[in-house]
């Protein structure tokens, strides 16, 4: 009798189990925030603030950017805003661009003549960082990151 019983409340259980639907866990969107970058050193306001924003180790310096912003300089610092910015790692290349001509120019000994910066204020000594250097992980809904900008040789 016992075991009838037993077999029963199972055979009860099992059931109701069996009978509940099967709850899903609701797939995340991918999440996005908010990134600001504050640079700051400007010598003068002549020209714009070109900021680049990578998100590949393997495209860092050698192509386009994910993002990029042009900004006409009106003081000692700037404030460029990403918005909806996926996750990720990333690294931020920016670039006083003095005549408006869209690189860095450099004197005759090859020594930068315009303001750059790079995030992590990584610098190099005999050229630019590398992404391990530059690069950080973006995982708030609004980070801020403050460039200082060098120019000429870094100290």
């Amino acid at each position: 009798m016992k075991n009838i019983i037993l077999l029963i409340v199972i055979f009860c259980i099992s059931s109701a189990i069996a009978g509940q639907e099967e709850t899903q866990i609701p797939k995340v969107k991918d999440e996005t925030g908010t990134l600001l970058v504050m640079v700051q050193g400007f010598k003068n306001t002549d020209g714009q603030l070109l900021v680049a924003l990578y998100n590949n180790a393997g495209e860092f310096l050698d192509k386009d950017p994910f993002e990029g912003s042009t900004t006409l300089i009106s003081a000692n610092q700037e404030l460029v805003k990403f918005e909806n910015i996926p996750y990720g790692d990333y690294a931020i290349v920016v670039l006083h661009d003095i005549n408006k001509d869209g690189k860095l120019d450099k004197n005759i000994l090859g020594i930068p003549i315009e303001g750059y910066g790079f995030s992590n204020n990584a610098m190099d000594k005999y050229g630019p960082p590398s992404w391990m250097q530059a690069s950080f992980v973006f995982a708030d809904r609004a980070e801020a990151k403050v460039i200082d900008l060098q120019y000429g040789i870094p100290e």
